[in-house]
């Protein structure tokens, strides 16, 4: 049944994206946009072999994908964009709210459309009408508003429930504040205003993409070089490398999980109401660590961390503020300012240590103080003295 679903959905992309590819050729005057097509694909055999808000939603996914490429175009956001593809195998498909029922003991029901259930049972005697979907992780169903079949491989699905959650009020200023440097070896250094820092450490992060990185290009090696002894001139990554690429992600994700995750828990026991960010918005354009640093410096993806801590933090009340960071690696904790008058690179003696004089600081740490000092200067916030915590972190591992 979900095969069908899967596939009805991928046909009616089709013939929707060609009626936008060639709406001139079509007699149509011009493009043709997801309320005229809706409409008009309604009697569609496809349309019909899908449940209505279904089918609606493959029109809907398209058209953002078509707005994209417009959108692209207009800015020069990618070189040469292509416009949205077709596809050639069974495509993902949502069930929206009005396409099922939630019953007792976690069961959903889902719709069977009319024209699918006599195929069904004419091609392969199957008389169901309705799909049973048991959902085991949900205390209340009734907040499910979405649900997304997605196809994998040997006829597996990946089913993903999207709920709504109650909004939550912002937690008041109460003056403790966690401000927080990104990095890679050190990948989240945090300072706490109250007079404490940790680091959640990178290694694990370097060890992946170090392992991914080898494993990748070895295998893509081979490939390539499989794929020119039979006059391939312009070799496709394989199954492997691309499982590879997809392994490595997950792992990555994983971390990014994890770490944020310890950073939610620590200011909820903290009592910590706002956290302030670097925020380091196009620092990898023209900035070149050599070969080894740059494959590491420009796989981590930034932003995701950005997105993740913001809804983690979120669901809590939690407020977090993105903060631009100049000069902050460079300023002394003792300096009046956070500013180009005060900084000094040559306080930066080693990787990770910071001199001032005769005190000797961890170079992460004085850049997350610096962050906090820098959204003072802009709110006034109080700072504790920081001349000791910022000579001995905690390390974290997660």
């Amino acid at each position: 049944i979900l095969g069908n679903l899967s596939y009805s959905a991928y046909k009616l992309w089709n013939i929707a994206n060609y009626e936008k590819r060639n709406y001139g050729e079509l007699g149509f005057i011009k493009y043709r946009n997801w309320y005229e097509q809706k409409k008009r694909l309604k009697t569609n055999f496809w349309f019909k072999n899908l449940p209505s808000q279904t089918a609606q939603e493959v029109l809907n996914v398209l058209e953002q994908s078509w707005k994209s490429f417009f959108k692209l175009k207009e800015t020069g956001g990618i070189e040469s964009p292509k416009p949205p593809r077709f596809k050639y195998q069974g495509i993902g498909f949502k069930y929206l709210n009005n396409g099922f029922v939630k019953m007792d003991d976690g069961v959903i029901r889902l719709s069977i459309p009319k024209q699918l259930k006599l195929y069904l049972k004419e091609k392969y005697s199957i008389d169901d009408n309705y799909l049973y979907l048991k959902i085991k992780r949900f205390s209340d169903i009734n907040n499910i508003k979405q649900i997304e079949f997605i196809p994998l491989k040997n006829g597996k699905y990946q089913v993903i429930c999207i709920y709504e959650i109650p909004d939550t009020k912002s937690l008041e200023n109460n003056g403790n504040y966690l401000s927080i440097d990104i990095g890679i070896k050190n990948l989240l250094t945090c300072y706490d205003n109250k007079g404490s820092t940790f680091i959640i450490s990178g290694n694990r992060y370097l060890n992946t993409c170090y392992y991914y990185n080898k494993q990748i290009a070895h295998y893509q090696s081979i490939s390539d070089a499989q794929q020119h002894s039979k006059g391939i001139k312009y070799p496709k990554k394989s199954k492997k490398v691309l499982a590879l690429y997809k392994k490595g992600n997950n792992c990555i994700d994983d971390i990014i999980h994890k770490s944020t995750r310890y950073i939610v828990d620590y200011c909820r026991d903290n009592k910590i109401n706002t956290v302030v960010i670097g925020d380091i918005t196009n620092i990898r354009e023209g900035n070149s660590l050599g070969k080894r640093n740059n494959q590491t410096f420009h796989a981590l993806p930034f932003k995701k961390i950005y997105d993740r801590l913001k809804y983690k933090l979120k669901i809590y009340g939690i407020t977090l503020v993105k903060q631009k960071e100049s000069y902050s690696s460079q300023c002394s904790p003792g300096s009046t300012l956070v500013s180009i008058e005060y900084a000094k690179k040559n306080n930066r003696k080693h990787r990770g240590l910071y001199r001032d004089g005769t005190i000797i600081y961890n170079a992460d740490c004085v850049g997350a103080y610096n962050i906090s000092r820098l959204y003072k200067q802009k709110t006034k916030m109080d700072i504790s003295n920081p001349s000791k915590c910022l000579s001995n972190p905690i390390k974290v591992s997660v």
